[in-house]
């Protein structure tokens, strides 16, 4: 794991574009007429999607070449270099924050809460995910060494109870069709279609998207249109979505 492969770049040949930008559509539901933070707004497709569903984004990220990186894409959102646990707004001045794969980075999660509780107005949503630890062999999560903490769904309520009164987490997964993801590839598997998977992931992805096109009739990878948001058995999933306000 590299720290580009952390910072999610505008690349839809990537494993996780479809996850990431998923995550984003699920956020616009509640986006139309809000004044939105996107913290850690990494690559900026995010602020469009965003803008695209009636909202009014701001982006912010910790990373300047990031930001500098994202003003070539994106011309109209306001972009924000600051810290996540100190941010450069007012009080009571955002309607929506999302933050997507940022928690775990920060070296006191409890201040970035508290943080977007501050800005947020009241009755402001907060959505926001995380790496769920309770999915996979522990070794998956002391593994990545740009995690600084990550959560369960327990403690990802228990923290962000101590700042909302309302907390509603969901398990983030791909739709069943999708049964060979690498996230979900985390314990030796010697199906024949899991094989075959193995085989065709080595491959350039054009080849291997076109022949997934061609056999099964979906991408290679899922697409933002192919992951579930469920409520029920959250800490099954490999990614948690919580809803705050």
């Amino acid at each position: 794991m590299t720290s580009a492969e952390e910072h999610l770049a505008n690349d839809p040949t990537s494993e996780l574009w479809g996850e990431h930008r998923s995550r984003y559509r699920f956020a616009a539901q509640f986006a139309a007429g809000q004044r939105i933070l996107d913290v850690a707004s990494g690559a900026g497709f995010g602020l469009q999607m965003l803008r695209a569903a009636s909202g009014c984004p701001i982006g912010l990220d910790y990373d300047p070449e990031a930001l500098r990186e994202v003003r070539r894409l994106e011309k109209t959102a306001p972009l924000i270099n600051a810290d996540a646990t100190c941010l450069p707004l007012a009080s009571a001045s955002i309607d929506l924050v999302v933050s997507f794969e940022t928690l775990e980075h920060v070296p006191d999660p409890g201040a970035m809460i508290k943080e977007i509780r501050r800005v947020l107005k009241p009755g402001g949503r907060l959505v926001l995910s995380t790496p769920n630890r309770s999915f996979g062999p522990p070794e998956r999560h002391t593994s990545n060494p740009y995690h600084i903490k990550e959560f369960t769904t327990d403690e990802l309520r228990e923290l962000l109870g101590e700042a909302f009164a309302e907390v509603k987490i969901y398990g983030q997964r791909p739709q069943d069709a999708y049964r060979y993801v690498p996230f979900l590839m985390i314990e030796p598997n010697n199906e024949p279609l899991a094989l075959l998977w193995k085989l065709l992931v080595r491959l350039p992805f054009g080849i291997k998207n076109r022949l997934a096109l061609a056999l099964g009739g979906r991408p290679f990878y899922p697409g933002e249109d192919d992951y579930c948001f469920e409520p029920q058995n959250a800490e099954a999933a490999h990614a948690l979505v919580a809803v705050a306000r």
